[in-house]
């Protein structure tokens, strides 16, 4: 579909002045089903977080959880944001400029139902459609932002509750957690084109939120029994298990994000929590606080870490808290951001 120019520049500023200097940005969506946008944040070289714009993406949200991680996903490079709209079925494309604005730059359908997950990754976008037949649909992402539908790959039979996509470091495997299914399926990818999935079966039960480290150790929540378990790649597109199921100590662990030193991997709980933990050089995990209990936050719902700092989007409270990551993985929490508005999901970070 065409972007009209009027959305291709649409979007409202939260603040009537111009935005100051920033090490980078956060970005969170509204899910809003009147109309979905982008929320920006630029962040500052201390960590705290400045409300800057809302961007429409011209698509609607659910106004409902999506029951997964990463609706939002921002490229390496910095200069391209992605953002599903999973009411209507497809994902926009937004252009980082240089002092942080975005312009909205595409709009295409998302290949399937209810898109609730997208990675960019190497040029191509992937984004996961969980409703109807349960699929990945790859595109391809130009240096403007734009994106063009590639393939569609149907998950395996029997897929159910798929939460996340996530290309793995090296980028030879996609992989999808699968809620309801329990399993994790691993599509390989050759130059950008996605093969048929492998299946490896959960550690724990309703395998949800996951992130990679530097090393390619995938960390998996299961919010069955509020665990989380590390995995190994393998060649022919297995997962083997490395810490099978580790309490967390914290109810519902359903999000993760890693440090970018992979030493540090932490889990957001639906019951108000963030639970650390180390992850050994060979991926092992080992909780940073007998209970689990890390830091506090109002219903956490996704997680990103940018530099020292890990963000947390809390969609019931209609915010952003903020915490500054020490040496030793403990968090201090630092001032965050209210009033975004309920029903928020995603978070990227840069």
């Amino acid at each position: 579909m065409k972007v009209h120019a009027a959305l291709a520049v649409g979007f409202s500023l939260l603040f009537a002045s111009s935005a100051m200097a920033s090490d980078g940005a956060v970005y969170t969506q509204t899910n809003a089903p009147t109309g979905n946008a982008v929320h920006r944040l630029d962040r500052g070289p201390d960590g705290l977080l400045t409300p800057v714009a809302t961007y429409r993406t011209g698509g609607t949200g659910t106004g409902a959880s999506l029951s997964s991680q990463g609706t939002v996903a921002l490229s390496d490079d910095g200069r391209v944001v992605v953002a599903v709209d999973a009411g209507s079925n497809d994902i926009a494309s937004f252009r980082v400029g240089r002092r942080g604005h975005l312009t909205l730059v595409d709009r295409q359908p998302s290949g399937g139902v209810t898109p609730n997950s997208v990675d960019i990754a190497d040029g191509s976008v992937y984004v996961l459609n969980t409703g109807g037949t349960p699929n990945v649909t790859g595109f391809d992402l130009d240096g403007s932002g734009r994106i063009r539908a590639r393939a569609t790959v149907n998950l395996s039979a029997g897929a159910l509750g798929a939460a996340q996509v996530s290309v793995a470091p090296g980028g030879r495997d996609l992989v999808v957690t699968e809620r309801l299914a329990n399993r994790i399926e691993t599509l390989p990818l050759k130059f950008g084109r996605i093969g048929a999935p492998v299946v490896t079966p959960s550690s724990g039960a309703v395998p949800f939120g996951f992130a990679f480290s530097s090393r390619g150790d995938l960390i998996a929540s299961e919010a069955g029994a509020s665990t989380v378990s590390s995995y190994r790649l393998a060649g022919n597109g297995t997962a083997r298990v490395v810490s099978a199921s580790l309490p967390v100590g914290q109810g519902a662990a359903c999000w993760v994000a890693v440090t970018a030193d992979g030493r540090f991997a932490y889990t957001g709980n639906a019951t108000g929590s963030i639970s650390g933990f180390a992850i050994g050089r060979d991926g092992a995990l080992t909780a940073l606080n007998a209970n689990g209990l890390t830091a506090t936050s109002t219903r956490p719902n996704d997680l990103a870490i940018a530099g020292n700092y890990l963000y947390a989007v809390n969609p019931s409270a209609g915010e952003v808290t903020a915490y500054r990551i020490q040496n030793n993985g403990a968090l201090v929490p630092l001032p965050g951001v209210q009033n975004l508005g309920a029903g928020l999901a995603g978070l990227a970070a840069r």
